[in-house]
């Protein structure tokens, strides 16, 4: 047994990195698991929106390697995209692609997918140290093993196939916070000069890594604000002239470095927008130096005085510099208050922007689990120790990881931050527990002879217990891992119907004019007459640009959202059409979740929240157990009237009233606010809820998505096109397709009164008849009945019902 423990103790080493590459061997396995359904369809997907874009670089980039697009034509239609962030991540994934002669469809999506879970194994060594400076060398080992195994938003943004720059981020930001807190502890031992190599090298090193992590997201600016924040205080307590004006010279060869790389690739847009590649971002880095040089030299002034001196000129000088910007720059005043109030108060119900949504308790146990918990005793553990004896190490980590997990919880999006601080804090406390346990197991006395030859004694129990608590969090987390992985990586990436739809437009769709590959100048470029946009809703944007090679008007990007909302939830085919030709939307796709699960964000887009509950409500009933109330969606005329669902649902025909609910509501007040109760109910015809006269407390819906209150006028400009294989829902008289194209045409305009209906059939084989009333005796025809170059066509003639008149329609009366 001696000997035993003589080999595990000389051996240590070497089975605790065995211990991490096992580790990292089960994290890479994990974020492997979405290669089979990735794989599996008409085209290799991708996970979630942005990534598609990521991957239009990629291609771009290698065909134009190494070019990279500031201006992006595809995209935003009429006016096409600056692209706001920098080339890192989709160069270097586009740099792997030719080495490995992966160029074209699919083999360059799928070498590009394996990018994000390689890159994410650089963390482990970043966070091993920050593990061993902020508690010891056990916290490391723990936080190197804990990091690959742990679910949670960074695992699944480094999945195979999450093509995004949110791997990259993690690990600049991370890396550059380590160099910092280097710094800092490098240059605290410096004391007979002003630097030392490896000083210099730490400093030299911060600015290139800020400078890749900025070019790859400008979100590295928080980052560069936290450094600020960690400098602050940390001079606050040391009050160091000679130690702050050494870090003074180090940020500023941080700051000249940064600068130097930064302008050597020009300035790409005027002004100072840190949203944007300006000279704005080296005003940021700038304030770094220029905060130390000002705490030097209030520690200098103030050496000899009482602390309170030295805190109150800093916090003078803050409040003074920001009047100084407030009056001379309101510009950038203005940009610091809108950061704050994006980056700590948005509301997600400002945008109904997934990322946006505050990070809640259950979704935080299923990305942490255990290690949350021991999260929370880590930074408790952190606050105690800093409280006994200043670590700026232990100071730093803490800032950073507070701010992050502050920011978690406003806004989901930077959980993916957040994880490698929650593993650091997970790791202290966990290896605080060990430290406990170990010393419980040694005696307190031992006779001379029991120590000979024993140099250390193994604490098997302290083991046992960290080794259970890791597995479980290990077990935990691939559970999650592999639900996502089998049930929710189908529901955050396109559909098989997706990517059949786009592939036919592709091929039936008039080439726009402009060149996917092509590297365009927007100084010199504009769109040639028969450049024409795709109307749809933002979320799908980029899935046409790469599929279809086509360009949508708006997308994940949300330029041009307003006037798409607009169309898709106007309440008449005028106002529709003075968006369509806002934008010279010639096609449409619409698909089923457009006008269910996302309907709200419409008019939220078009014309602010309060106009959501024009459309539709949720109101709360009487449940059958006693004390509980059902929640009821319920659909009023507007939302039927809209063009989204006029198109997908009716395709575009006239639909008869079907009549509804004649709802009372009453308010009723609950813990956070109200609620509205339906305190009656009945039934009306289509004719009584046109003519019935509602007080404040009435309302007439429906809760059948096919079945309108009133009559729903037809659409004489658009035609369906393109339907795609898969039934979604269907009733009586509806068949619904995930999802739909339609076209934009003039239309074609006869004389007559009455009803007109077309027989048709569409390319999947569902047949609907087409109806519309007359308006001023006219009508408006939007399909041809000869010449039809489309699947989904006419089996028949025009006829008016009124008088059975037929009426053929040639191609080029509509068109």
């Amino acid at each position: 047994m001696t000997a035993l423990k003589t080999w595990l103790n000389t051996h240590s080493t070497h089975i605790l990195l065995l211990l991490v590459f096992i580790s990292a061997l089960f994290g890479l396995w994990l974020r492997l698991l979405p290669m089979e359904f990735l794989g599996d369809g008409p085209v290799q997907k991708l996970i979630f929106m942005d990534t598609w874009y990521s991957m239009r670089q990629i291609e771009q980039i290698s065909a134009q390697y190494p070019g990279y697009a500031w201006f992006d034509p595809m995209t935003a239609f009429p006016t096409g995209k600056d692209v706001d962030w920098g080339p890192v991540f989709p160069f270097l994934c586009a740099t792997v692609c030719v080495l490995f002669g992966a160029i074209a469809r699919p083999e360059n999506m799928i070498i590009a997918s394996y990018v994000p879970p390689i890159l994410f194994l650089l963390l482990i060594p970043v966070v091993w140290y920050l593990g061993k400076v902020s508690g010891d060398e056990k916290t490391g080992w723990i936080a190197a093993i804990l990091l690959p195994i742990i679910s949670g938003e960074l695992l699944y943004r480094s999945l195979y196939g999450y093509l995004d720059h949110h791997s990259t981020e993690t690990l600049f930001s991370m890396l550059f916070l380590t160099l910092i807190i280097a710094l800092l502890i490098t240059t605290q031992a410096i004391h007979t000069s002003w630097y030392t190599k490896k000083s210099i090298i730490l400093a030299i090193s911060a600015g290139v890594v800020y400078f890749l992590g900025l070019m790859n997201i400008q979100t590295m600016v928080l980052f560069a604000a936290v450094c600020a924040l960690i400098l602050l205080i940390h001079a606050l307590v040391v009050r160091d002239k000679h130690h702050l004006f050494i870090l003074f010279l180090h940020t500023t060869l941080f700051f000249a470095t940064f600068t130097v790389l930064y302008l050597s690739l020009g300035l790409i847009h005027d002004g100072f927008s840190l949203s944007r590649y300006s000279l704005g971002h080296v005003l940021v880095v700038l304030a770094i130096p220029l905060e130390l040089g000002l705490l030097t030299l209030f520690a200098h002034l103030f050496e000899n005085k009482p602390p309170y001196y030295y805190i109150g000129a800093v916090v003078g000088s803050l409040a003074a510099g920001y009047a100084f910007i407030a009056t001379l720059i309101p510009d950038i005043a203005a940009q610091m208050n809108n950061s704050m109030h994006y980056f700590f108060f948005f509301s997600y119900a400002e945008s109904y922007i997934n990322e946006m949504q505050m990070w809640e308790p259950v979704r935080a146990w299923y990305s942490y689990n255990l290690a949350l918990f021991f999260a929370l005793a880590g930074i408790v553990i952190c606050i105690f120790r800093l409280i006994r004896s200043y670590q700026p190490a232990l100071m730093a980590i803490l800032v950073w990881g507070l701010v992050l997990i502050y920011a978690t919880v406003m806004h989901v999006r930077y959980e993916y931050y957040a994880t490698g601080a929650i593993v650091l804090f997970a790791a202290i406390a966990l290896s605080t527990l060990y430290a406990m346990i170990a010393k419980s197991e040694q005696p307190e006395k031992r006779s001379k002879k029991m120590t000979d030859g024993i140099t250390h004694q193994i604490p098997c129990r302290a083991l046992g217990v960290v080794a259970i608590l890791l597995l479980l969090i290990a077990a935990f987390s691939a559970q999650t891992v592999m639900t996502v992985a089998d049930k929710q990586i189908g529901l955050i990436s396109m559909t098989n119907d997706w990517a059949d739809s786009l592939l036919w437009l592709s091929a039936n769709s008039p080439d726009p004019g402009v060149s996917y590959d092509q590297i365009y100048k927007k100084t010199n470029f504009s769109y040639p007459k028969e450049a024409y946009g795709i109307i749809s809703w933002w979320d799908y944007g980029h899935w046409i640009t790469f599929l279809s090679k086509r360009i949508p008007v708006t997308s994940p990007f949300q330029d041009n959202v307003p006037p798409v909302a607009r169309f898709l939830s106007a309440q008449s085919e005028d106002e529709a059409e003075t968006n369509a030709k806002e934008v010279n939307g010639k096609y449409i796709i619409t698909d089923f979740a457009t006008v269910t699960s996302k309907f709200a964000a419409l008019p939220l887009w078009a014309y602010g929240k309060d106009s959501i509950s024009r459309y539709q409500e949720t109101y709360y009933q009487q449940s059958q157990q006693a004390g509980r109330y059902d929640p009821v969606l319920v659909l009023k005329q507007p939302y039927f009237e809209s063009t989204a669902v006029k198109l997908h649902l009716f395709d575009g025909s006239f639909v008869p009233g079907q009549g509804g609910s004649l709802l009372t509501i009453k308010e009723s007040p609950m813990a956070r606010g109200s609620y509205k109760l339906i305190t009656e109910a009945s039934q009306v015809s289509a004719a009584d809820a046109q003519t019935i006269r509602l007080n404040q407390n009435q309302m007439t819906g429906s809760i059948q998505f096919t079945k309108p209150v009133t009559d729903v006028p037809a659409l004489g400009h658009y035609r369906l096109i393109y339907e795609s294989p898969t039934t979604v829902a269907e009733d009586e008289t509806h068949q619904i397709q995930e999802v739909k194209i339609f076209e934009r045409v003039k239309g074609c305009t006869i004389p007559g009164n009455g009803t007109i209906e077309l027989p048709v059939i569409t390319n999947q084989g569902r047949t609907f008849t087409w109806r519309e009333q007359s308006v001023n005796g006219t009508f408006t025809l939007p399909y041809s009945t000869q010449n039809n170059p489309y699947e989904v066509r006419a089996t028949g003639p025009y006829r008016i019902l009124e008088t059975g008149k037929t009426i053929e329609v040639a191609e080029d009366q509509i068109t």
